[in-house]
Order: C-alpha cells, then structure tokens, then sequence
C-alpha cells in the first residue's frame, strides 16, 4: 500500500515536472538557447557584419564607377596597353607611337549642339571619320567609318545609368550620351573598340548647321561631284562637273540621301569624300600664318562644334598637316558588305580584312 501511494506520489511527481518543462516560457528557452550557443552566434555577428561593409563598400565603389562613366564614357572601356603589341598570322606587330588620331563626325542635328540632363535623346551620327597622321610615313589617311557599321555600342539609360555594351549601328554611340562631352567620348570609345583599342586623341563634331562654316574656312571647296544624287534638286550638282561649293549648296551636298533607297548612305560616302580630299587639299595650299588666323573663325560656329582640341594643339596641328602628305589615294575604307537589317541598312565589317587594315595604319612588324 504504501508503495503503491510512493508510486502514485512518484508519478505524481513526475507528471507534475513533466507539466512544468512543457510549460516553460518561450524567453527562458531562448535565453538558453542563446547562452548555450553564444560563440557561434558572435562568430555569425562578425561574419555579417563584414559580409555587409563589403557588400556597402561594393555598391559604393560602382556607384563611383557609375558616376565617372558618365562624365568620360569615352574613357569607360579600359584597354590598357593590350593593342600595344599583336601577332598576326605568326608576324609580331607594335603600335606605331608616331601615329596622331583625330575624330570627326557629323551629327544629323540641324542646329546647335548642347549638353543635355537627359541621356539617349541627341542626334545620331551621320558621317563619321578617322583622320590618321603618321610622322614616320609622312602621310594623313582619311579612314570612313560607314554609319551603319556594326559594332560593340555602349547603352546608357536615360537618366545615365551605364547598361553596358551591345552590338548596334556604330552612329547610336553618340545618340546615347547626354548630347555633350558624354556623346562625343562614347563615339570615340566604339571606334576605339572597332579598331582594336587602339587610341585615339581628340574630336571634332559638328551639327548640320557647321557646314557652311567648314567650307568656309577653305574659302570655298572645289570638288568633281562624283554621282547624280542630286542632279535634279541642282542643276550644277551633276556627274562630273566640277564645281565650288557655296552656302547654298554645301549642306545637301554633304548631307542628302535618299532615305526611300538600299544602302543611299554609300552615295553620301562618295560625295563626302570628293569634299574632304578637296578641302585638305586646299587648307595645305594657304600659309602657315593663313591658317593660324582660321583659329578666329571657329568661334563664329561654336555653337554647331564640340571638341577636345585646344588652341595650342591647333597651332601643331597646323604644322603637321602642312608637312604630311595626302591625297586621293590616301582616303580608305573599312573591308565589308552592306546588308539589309531588321529597321536599317546595315554594314559588317570583314574580319580579316579590318584586321589587316589596323595593321596597316596603326603598326609596324618588330
């Protein structure tokens, strides 16, 4: 009897502190919980907490990034010195130091060139050239790059944000910086990226509106016009003729094409080129001290230019076009074939034959 009341007390007991550990407070287990692993979590703190100042110092440092991007897009895509030396077809080649570069390109804005706070929303650029100026060749090369090019582009949003690099139409590069210095580092950064990262020193870039200006300072450029794109529209604008350029005319000459035909951009490529090869022609004609004076009328069409080229740098270049050679001979082009896109023409480089073409202006065989 009474070991069946010590069991019964027992199990009293034992029902009573099994009631108890069922009923414990939520905190109590917690605290144990905490107290029992408190090594561990400290361990987990300190790993978060460096795991976040990374992760802030991460979106911080491309935050910065970021904001260099778009105030030097040109400057965006780093190619180091890796074009300084290449070997090709098993034949070692190194970057001809002695070459200056200088990029031009024509907007299709008709009238001045500004800066805007809106990104992706300026005008595309409709011609667009290298001007190569070797000292060890003594020559310049005019090297057209076909508008319609396809190429590696860097997209920027509209409110600047950088979305990286996509093949499209070589003339957007402009379209999508902010319309200022933006636009014009972003172009020379995808013609850097077409022609190998190779380097390249200042720009010209002018709107619609310059045209009669740059004919201008050659007093007027004497050019065979070389199709009949605009034989209808003006009678002097014929095959063949040759004829001098004036306010009236020089514009549609260097502008026009027939948006309604395939590939009507390869007839503006002509009759550009019959104007550049002309007016380098005469600007080596006139003296030194002529064309220091040119320095002043630029300033009458500062509103339609942008570029990175300074007085003093204008002084040298003076110099050293007067010393190269040029002619029509020395006015290339990129190797490749027009085809028809999706929205636009289009033109793909050949390979092969762009390759070759870089070497050939830009390198020297060690």
């Amino acid at each position: 009897m009474e070991r069946r009341n010590a069991s019964e007390s027992t199990g009293g007991k034992q029902s009573h502190s099994h009631h108890r550990r069922r009923k414990k407070p939520l905190y109590r287990r917690i605290r144990h919980w905490i107290l029992k692993h408190k090594r561990q979590i400290a361990a987990t703190a300190a790993v978060c907490v460096v795991a976040a100042g990374g992760i802030g110092l991460l979106i911080r440092q491309q935050l910065q990034k970021q904001e260099s991007m778009q105030i030097t897009a040109g400057n965006s895509h780093d190619v180091g010195n890796s074009y300084r030396e290449l070997t090709y077809k098993g034949k070692k080649y190194r970057y001809n130091s002695l070459v200056r570069t200088i990029l031009y390109a024509g907007i299709d804005e008709k009238d001045v060139l500004k800066e805007r706070k809106q990104y992706a929303v300026s005008g595309r650029a409709d011609s667009i050239a290298l001007v190569v100026m070797d000292k060890q060749k003594s020559k310049i090369t005019i090297l057209p790059i076909n508008r319609d090019t396809m190429t590696q582009v860097r997209r920027y949003s509209m409110n600047g944000n950088d979305n990286g690099l996509y093949t499209t139409h070589i003339g957007y590069a402009y379209t999508y910086g902010n319309g200022g210095k933006v636009s014009c580092e972003n172009l020379m950064e995808a013609v850097s990226l077409l022609l190998g990262g190779i380097t390249i020193g200042d720009y010209v870039v002018t709107s619609q509106a310059s045209m009669p200006y740059i004919n201008n300072l050659a007093d007027g450029v004497t050019v065979t016009v070389p199709n009949n794109d605009l034989a209808e529209q003006y009678s002097e604008l014929y095959q063949g003729n040759k004829v001098t350029l004036t306010d009236n005319n020089v514009t549609p000459y260097l502008q026009y094409r027939d948006t309604e035909e395939t590939f009507s951009n390869e007839g503006r490529m002509e009759r550009q080129k019959s104007f550049v090869t002309a007016f380098i022609n005469q600007l080596k004609q006139m003296s030194t001290g002529t064309l220091d004076d040119k320095w002043d009328e630029l300033g009458d069409m500062e509103d339609y230019l942008q570029t990175s080229i300074t007085r003093n740098k204008y002084l040298d270049l003076v110099t050293l076009i007067k010393n190269l050679d040029f002619s029509e001979e020395n006015y290339d082009s990129i190797p490749g074939k027009d085809q028809e896109g999706e929205l636009h023409d289009e033109f793909v480089p050949d390979e092969e034959g762009l390759q070759e073409k870089i070497i050939e202006l830009f390198y020297e065989e060690v």
